[in-house]
């Protein structure tokens, strides 16, 4: 009965989803919600499904914005896996003005996000970007150097968006052992593709919509000067520790 037990165990692993906002967190929780809907727990507020609530053997958490320090903090369940997602932090403040400024829906327990849209539209793109990186771009750079600094294994969002079969079916069937083909799972990483899902090739912007853009290194395409000498200034070395430059003279 025991051997049966810890078998049923091994072949449930609960799965975590650990990544920071703008990395490709709602593409992946689609594709998981897509492959095991049943087992998914959908993310709440300020993390409570993780940080304030038990964590279910057996259950797939995608979308966590936790630190390695917070992760530290909970108790988990016999068999869990995890995998972390980040994403260059240049990219990442461009996908987060533009969600923040204009797409991203904010409902009235997120006062400091309605302030922030309310500041975004009264500045330049500039000063927008320079007010991100002083109030908003900290917390996603102390989440991905956390987990880096610790020496865990990170998946780039850069490299999901040239080999996401390889990547995801390596991690979710061969690592994990979650129970679908690869057949299926090759159908729903397919129909997730920004091109799929939009109907608009990767690189064709809508600046409206969550989906706006689906490449990466577009920062190119909104840093000024200013921008980029404010960035490298206070983000410059956490570029080079994320393994997104070798020095500060990009």
């Amino acid at each position: 009965m025991e051997k049966n037990q810890s078998e049923n165990v091994s072949l449930n692993p609960t799965v975590l989803h650990i990544t920071h906002h703008k990395a490709g967190s709602q593409w992946i929780k689609s594709i998981l919600t897509d492959c095991f809907p049943e087992k998914i727990v959908e993310p709440k507020l300020y993390e409570a499904q993780f940080l304030k609530e038990p964590i279910y053997q057996g259950k797939i958490y995608p979308t966590i914005y936790i630190s390695k320090q917070q992760f530290d903090t909970v108790e988990l369940p016999k068999l869990c896996k995890k995998f972390i997602v980040i994403r260059d932090l240049r990219d990442t403040l461009i996908s987060m003005y533009f969600s923040y400024k204009i797409s991203h829906v904010f409902t009235s327990d997120t006062p400091l996000m309605i302030k922030t849209r309310e500041i975004l539209n009264s500045v330049s793109l500039d000063d927008g970007l320079i007010y991100l990186m002083e109030h908003q771009l900290p917390w996603e750079r102390l989440i991905q150097l956390s987990w880096i600094q610790s020496g865990e294994p990170v998946i780039r969002y850069e490299e999901l968006l040239k080999n996401d079969i390889n990547i995801l079916s390596k991690l979710l069937i061969d690592d994990f052992h979650l129970q679908i083909d690869h057949e299926r799972l090759h159908q729903i990483i397919i129909a997730n593709r920004f091109v799929n899902i939009t109907g608009r090739a990767a690189g064709m912007e809508k600046i409206d919509s969550h989906n706006r853009k689906g490449v990466s290194g577009d920062w190119k395409n909104y840093f000024s000067k200013k921008v980029k000498g404010v960035f490298k200034e206070q983000y410059g070395n956490s570029l080079i520790q994320a393994g997104y430059e070798k020095d500060t003279n990009w």
